[in-house]
């Protein structure tokens, strides 16, 4: 076990490099350049698997990029979303690990004071292994597909420049109760989408809080019964659609039937 400072990208590299099973990598912030030298790296028969925070305000406020989410499913990568995620985790062959306070951005791997530790300790790395596995599984994470990045970034081309828009409050005492939610009229967003997702979407959104309940939802039942005579199962279509909302990174999963708008 050895201490990780920054800089630190080429000892990154040089892991990813020499990874010939996989890798598994934690982080909620990634930019696109320092991804795609990650991409050029990794062994093409090397499997790359991504939890990051695919939500509207990281997107929107340039923290996370669409490209670098894009290249990695290009390249046959997994991309999860778990939008309370804050930790940045790189494992390597499920063997070596390296736990940091390092995103996968220039800041984390070069210009940022960051500090971290490396291991091959078997017991501990197993353990991490065991977590990101547990967390890529995990009722409350969803996956990011092609679909979604198209989609994704429509939203996103609505939003005019020169939008007067709200970024989320960071209180670095109180992580917990960081408010990641984005203040964009909700049209930017109604505007990209159609069908089911465009129908839940706006039920959600006459819903008077931040946070709601499936049971909140289901009283809509007879409003969308109307809308889809033919469907016969409105309850189960209500979550699929939330899981739609979920991945595209315009809601979060909280457990126990509750939900929280990423958008007001």
């Amino acid at each position: 076990m050895r201490i990780i400072k920054t800089p630190w990208k080429n000892e990154l590299l040089e892991l990813v490099s020499k990874s010939q099973k996989s890798i598994k990598i934690t982080s909620p912030f990634i930019k696109e350049n320092i991804c795609n030298d990650l991409l050029l790296a990794k062994p093409a028969h090397t499997k790359l698997e991504l939890i990051t925070s695919f939500k509207l305000a990281n997107l929107y406020s340039g923290s996370l990029d669409l490209a670098a989410i894009e290249s990695v499913i290009h390249s046959h990568g997994i991309v999860r979303n778990y939008p309370k995620l804050h930790s940045k985790l790189y494992i390597f062959d499920d063997e070596k690990a390296i736990i940091t306070s390092g995103n996968l951005t220039n800041g984390g791997l070069l210009t940022n004071y960051e500090y971290g530790i490396f291991s091959s300790d078997i017991a501990l790395v197993r353990e991490a292994v065991n977590d990101f596995d547990s967390m890529l599984n995990n009722e409350k994470t969803g996956t990011v597909e092609q679909k979604h990045i198209e989609t994704v970034r429509q939203i996103l081309a609505n939003i005019p420049k020169s939008a007067s828009l709200k970024l989320p409050k960071y209180d670095l005492e109180t992580p917990e109760e960081i408010d990641d939610v984005l203040e964009v009229p909700e049209n930017f967003i109604a505007s990209t989408l159609n069908g089911w997702k465009l129908d839940i979407f706006n039920c959600v959104n006459t819903l008077p809080n931040q946070i709601f309940t499936l049971q909140e939802l289901n009283q809509f039942h007879g409003i969308l019964k109307e809308k889809h005579l033919s469907n016969q199962h409105i309850p189960d279509k209500i979550r699929q659609q939330l899981q739609q909302l979920r991945d595209l990174g315009l809601i979060e999963f909280l457990g126990n039937g509750h939900y929280k708008k990423l958008w007001k």
